[in-house]
């Protein structure tokens, strides 16, 4: 019997091939723009600002939503010292990603610069209430104002949250951080306390602890606390290390 002739057979083929070639041109794209964000950020390792700018501008043109490339443009026009526009650039990526640490970070540090600390603490506020429980904000908060002289707002900050939600372990652990930053170590011993009190999951609250400690001239009290940590986790080796350093220190 012949076959008969299937006048329709060749549209799966066809689809096939417009699929093949839109996945072609997406790839294609995908890797143009990647090669453009590349040329960027080698742009901006060698400091040439300019150039890296132009190189980010091009990738948001096809990727608005790229939160680093945003980032990345601010940089670089605070690099060039074209403050107005890096604050610009913070906030719209700000309003994209509203907790971006990075974008708060930078543009707390931008304001600073065009000498507006307070306007920066207000930036610095929101991103603490914003995440409340991150322990890498405080202590990159604390690097910032230090240079400044103003700790005491930060801590005040912190002192309010941990007023509204006193059993929150994390608060007390930042403020306890940031507290060591000011050398008041005193103060700082009594928040870690607390901090483990609330059961935080956080084997640096012993370390920090014990350091305050030390840096009272409080040894036994410091290498009780190490003991402890090392009850509660017993392959950090942060606390072991600790722990070895000052029982040979006791005994020289």
């Amino acid at each position: 019997m012949l076959d008969t002739f299937q006048p329709y057979d060749w549209i799966p083929a066809a689809i096939v091939g417009i699929i093949l070639t839109f996945l072609a041109v997406v790839i294609g794209k995908t890797i143009a723009i990647s090669n453009t964000f590349k040329n960027g950020l080698k742009l901006y390792q060698q400091k040439d600002y300019q150039g890296a700018e132009a190189a980010f501008r091009r990738v948001i043109k096809q990727q608005p939503s790229n939160d680093m490339v945003r980032l990345l443009l601010g940089m670089s026009l605070m690099e060039q010292q074209r403050l107005d526009e890096a604050i610009s650039a913070f906030r719209t990526l700000l309003e994209a990603s509203p907790k971006n640490v990075d974008a708060y970070l930078t543009l707390g540090k931008t304001l600073i610069q065009q000498g507006k600390l307070e306007e920066a603490m207000s930036v610095f506020r929101e991103l603490i209430r914003r995440i409340p429980n991150n322990t890498e904000v405080p202590l990159q908060l604390g690097a910032i104002l230090s240079e400044h002289g103003n700790l005491e707002d930060l801590i005040a900050e912190y002192r309010q949250l941990i007023t509204l939600d006193p059993d929150q372990s994390v608060l007390h652990f930042n403020l306890a951080n940031i507290l060591m930053g000011q050398s008041n170590f005193e103060e700082a011993c009594l928040e870690y306390q607390e901090a483990i009190r609330l059961h935080i999951k956080q084997a640096s609250a012993y370390w920090y602890w014990g350091d305050a400690l030390m840096q009272q001239g409080k040894r036994e009290e410091a290498i009780a606390v190490w003991r402890q940590a090392l009850h509660r986790y017993p392959k950090d080796e942060v606390v072991m290390s600790k722990l070895r350093i000052a029982l040979q220190e006791k005994i020289l």
